[in-house]
């Protein structure tokens, strides 16, 4: 929201200045509030890395959290990262930047789904979070596409995306976490996958707005999201 307000008082630079300049303040803040911690022998980081695919290979349930969670966050990151040119361009919305970017405050819903998400895997584990996690990431799809000519569709379906994203972090950090001797190098394996996905998807949307408009995209979001569950629906030993 706010980057949208500053973009169009000050353009775009001025915002990815002030993100650097943000990011910087809070590593050093980060590293000088956290209390120091030895290192157990030399080369234990290069060893973490170097461990990740065994890691990965060995753990199914971590491999299916990696996997499903990459889908997830790559259909989000897809309609997300593409919501601007939907709202801003003349073939969508025209809306200024500074209205567009008031879309961020759906961001909020995730400050309300985590502790939610939280209690229900307690209640019903992390398995049944995930699968209802991607069925709202379904339903917001087509909503999404709805909200090409519809802006209530388009809210809802920003809410609903949001929740899911969240539910599903949730239930997939704790699979990966819960189901691997090294959960350090399973946390790592998790984030760095879902991270990937979203780079890929948006890598993927922005050519599918160009050739085929807000349909492309949302046609992206959906395959993201049939490969993350479709890849790990079959049970591996």
């Amino acid at each position: 929201m706010l980057g949208g307000l500053f973009g169009q008082a000050y353009g775009w630079r001025v915002v990815f200045v002030g993100a650097a300049v943000l990011t910087a303040v809070l590593g050093l803040a980060t590293a000088y509030i956290l209390p120091a911690e030895r290192r157990r022998r030399e080369g234990s980081l290069f060893a973490g890395l170097a461990a990740l695919p065994g890691v990965v290979r060995h753990s199914p349930d971590l491999w299916r959290a990696c996997v499903r969670q990459a889908g997830m966050y790559g259909a989000w990151s897809a309609l997300w990262t593409s919501l601007a040119l939907l709202l801003a361009g003349g073939e969508g919305y025209g809306m200024t930047t500074a209205a567009a970017g008031l879309f961020g405050l759906f961001g909020l819903a995730a400050s309300v789904v985590a502790p939610l998400a939280g209690g229900l895997v307690d209640r019903f584990g992390a398995a049944k979070v995930v699968r209802s996690a991607y069925l709202l990431a379904a339903v917001s799809v087509p909503l999404f596409w709805l909200g090409g000519q519809a802006m209530a569709a388009l809210c809802a379906a920003a809410v609903l995306v949001h929740a899911a994203l969240v539910a599903s972090h949730v239930a997939n950090q704790t699979i990966a976490l819960t189901t691997s001797s090294a959960p350090a190098t399973a946390n790592t394996a998790y984030v760095v996958s879902g991270f990937a996905g979203g780079a890929l998807a948006s890598a993927l949307a922005g050519p599918a707005y160009g050739h085929w408009g807000w349909g492309g995209v949302c046609a992206v979001a959906g395959a993201w999201l049939v490969l993350g569950w479709a890849a790990t629906a079959v049970r591996t030993r």
